[in-house]
């Protein structure tokens, strides 16, 4: 017996290949979606934090002369943030007068790393150390891992003092750590002083009118009586005398509160040359101002 195969007719295998389509379309979708909630429910991310800390600057700080010359500071810089970042520690300086820039100049500034756990005054310079001055002051880098700590010694040394007067330099120490918008800061400060030789030159105070001013006087004999020199306080000239007078009056119009405040002021006379340059400082001393009934007056100290 035979059977006769029956054909499908056209529009019943478009009907199946339609359903075909459409289920493998939908499967497709919900695995798309299945796979998107999935992770976006299992990541999570952390940021890092940036930031540091500087200690030991500051150490730095104190006064100057021809026999202690030197100071030296234990310099700290600790990554308190949870990442590695590079760091850099930046020297600048403040000056304010001629005497101040020039022991800036001839101050020289060394930094060295060191695994130390401080820097005393006699250690030696290590290896890879970098130096300069105040007026050109030296950088100092690295990179820290997070919570690590670098430690370096700086040291400062004085070669030339005031010949006169006396000379203030303020070192800060400026640290940043990271890059970019992601940066931790830190910054400390020194200032150092160093004090000219003590010259008297027959420094001579008079009081004048119960205390209200004073009159100074200084030995004339250390050049011609046609010299003229300068009397000083806080390095702003207050008069120029000529060596056949060779003395100044202090008043509140010389030297005004804006000028020194009330208490302790040193007054210095400078010799000048033919020029009105200044030769060499010739005489100094001190004198008091005060306050007294609304009024400021000067004597002698």
């Amino acid at each position: 017996m035979t059977r006769t195969r029956r054909r499908v007719g056209r529009g019943r295998l478009a009907l199946l290949v339609g359903l075909t389509v459409l289920l493998v379309g939908a499967g497709s979708t919900a695995g798309y979606a299945l796979w998107s909630s999935s992770t976006t429910t299992s990541t999570s991310v952390r940021a890092a934090t940036v930031s540091v800390t500087s200690t030991g600057f500051d150490q730095l700080a104190g006064a100057v002369s021809s026999q202690s010359p030197s100071l030296t500071a234990t310099v700290v810089v600790t990554n308190t943030g949870s990442g590695s970042s590079p760091w850099t520690g930046t020297v600048s300086a403040t000056t304010s007068t001629s005497a101040d820039r020039d022991l800036a100049g001839a101050t020289r500034v060394v930094a060295w790393s060191t695994t130390a756990t401080s820097c005393s005054a006699t250690a030696s310079v290590g290896s890879g150390s970098v130096s300069g001055t105040w007026a050109s002051p030296p950088r100092i880098s690295g990179t820290l891992a997070g919570g690590a700590r670098a430690t370096w010694c700086v040291r400062t040394t004085a070669s030339s003092f005031p010949t006169s007067g006396s000379a203030t330099v303020t070192g800060t120490l400026g640290v940043v750590l990271g890059s970019g918008s992601w940066t931790g800061r830190a910054s400390t400060t020194a200032t150092q002083t160093a004090a000219g030789p003590a010259v008297t030159g027959g420094f001579a105070c008079t009081p004048q009118d119960g205390n209200w001013y004073v009159v100074v006087g200084w030995d004339t004999s250390v050049s011609s009586l046609e010299s003229n020199y300068n009397v000083m306080v806080d390095d702003t000239r207050i008069a120029t005398s000529q060596g056949y007078y060779g003395k100044a009056t202090i008043s509140r119009s010389e030297v005004p509160a804006t000028l020194a405040p009330d208490g302790t002021i040193r007054v210095t006379v400078d010799l000048l040359d033919s020029q009105n340059q200044v030769v060499r400082q010739v005489a100094s001393g001190t004198v008091v101002a005060f306050t007294q009934s609304g009024a400021r007056g000067f004597r002698c100290s």
